[in-house]
């Protein structure tokens, strides 16, 4: 499952960041806090297929599909 398939409401844990994603972006994540074992909840579903808004311990973030769908949860 990733990051992506996570409904609104929901909790989860990181997993880990794909290898697709280009070395800044990854670097990027994991400076925002998505590493391994971080608890993530998802806040809000945007409509048509937009952003995700998701918290990680006190900060929120708001994600595009293409990257959400290459963090995977545990």
């Amino acid at each position: 499952m990733t990051l992506w398939d996570l409904q609104s409401k929901s909790h989860a844990c990181i997993d880990s960041l794909s290898d697709t994603l280009s070395p800044a972006v990854a670097s990027r994540l994991s400076e925002m806090g998505f590493t391994p074992g971080q608890p993530v909840i998802c806040i809000r579903r945007s409509p048509l297929q937009g952003p995700l808004v998701v918290q990680l311990g006190d900060c929120v973030y708001s994600l595009e599909r293409d990257i959400a769908n290459k963090i995977a949860l545990s």
